[in-house]
């Protein structure tokens, strides 16, 4: 045990720390991205200092645009989005595909492979943390391919990386869907940060234990609320 907590203290916990930290950046940084600058005060489509090609469309043009670039963010925030989804795309999506490749090689060259029917997937892969972050990877992967601001690029009415096009507003929505799963996934691979602490680590511990026993019940539950619905449904 002494032996086990001088590794921890002396070597584990400083690179557990700086992967955690760098984790927490990205997530901070996909925080502001997803659902704080998206959501400022609009403003007229072009903020102070815009560039020339960002630059407000004559009258005539914009009377006859399909889409209304009235309610587009200023300039500056629409930058900065674009700048940090660039950094989520790349900087987290790309370590992740490179964590999933390492891992999935490494654990097919030493035949660590489980066995789902005829399906065999690495066994990195039944860890939560394995299969959680592969499909955060999945998710991120959506996004970019859904991204609104690359769908208008070629269509933003002189409107700098703005979201409003023809092909960008069919997919705000499913992009939206992919941001919230990626949020999700992304807070479920922070909870690592409970052994920081020995009581929340305590706590998630009996939480996970418990999951399958609360699932149960709402089962049960379930089964009893419906037969007493349908038996009292069928009085006259």
């Amino acid at each position: 045990c002494m032996v086990t907590d001088m590794v921890w203290s002396r070597v584990a916990f400083r690179t557990f720390l700086y992967g955690k930290a760098w984790f927490l950046f990205t997530l901070i940084v996909f925080i502001c991205s997803q659902a704080i600058m998206n959501h400022m005060s609009m403003g007229s489509g072009s903020g102070s200092g815009s560039a020339s090609n960002d630059s407000s469309p004559d009258s005539s043009s914009a009377s006859s645009s399909e889409y209304s670039h009235t309610v587009d963010l200023p300039l500056e925030v629409r930058v900065a989005i674009f700048v940090c989804r660039c950094f989520i795309y790349i900087c987290s999506m790309g370590q992740w595909v490179v964590y999933h490749v390492k891992y999935s090689m490494k654990d097919f060259r030493n035949k660590a492979i489980v066995h789902y029917g005829r399906c065999a997937i690495p066994e990195y892969l039944c860890a939560w943390q394995g299969w959680s972050s592969l499909l955060l990877t999945i998710f991120l992967f959506s996004m970019l391919a859904m991204e609104p601001i690359l769908h208008c690029l070629e269509d933003n009415d002189g409107y700098l990386f703005t979201e409003h096009c023809k092909q960008g507003e069919a997919m705000l929505f499913p992009y939206s869907v992919m941001s919230t799963a990626a949020m999700l996934l992304y807070f479920l691979l922070l909870s690592d940060l409970s052994v920081f602490s020995t009581r929340v680590s305590a706590f998630a511990l009996i939480c996970t234990r418990v999951v399958s026993e609360v699932a149960l019940f709402l089962f049960g539950l379930t089964f009893f609320v419906c037969a007493f619905a349908c038996a009292v449904s069928a009085l006259e």
